[in-house]
């Protein structure tokens, strides 16, 4: 397809807001899952690290 400007290439045959909607709907979810799968990440090292204290704490206090 081919566009003689801007305007033409924005609204996409009269299809834009459908294009673009698409777009941005499917940009949003990708952010969101990213952010999501970083907080879960952040979550699971957190809590790796307070098990990891814990034990060594349990263990030092055993071994005295």
């Amino acid at each position: 397809m081919q566009w003689h400007s801007w305007s033409e290439f924005w609204e996409m045959g009269g299809y834009g807001l459908y294009v673009w909607g698409s777009f941005g709907i499917t940009a949003l979810v990708v952010v969101g899952e990213i952010w999501q799968l970083r907080a879960q990440r952040r979550a699971l090292l957190r809590n790796l690290l307070n098990e990891t204290s814990s034990q060594d704490d349990h263990h030092s206090s055993t071994l005295s």
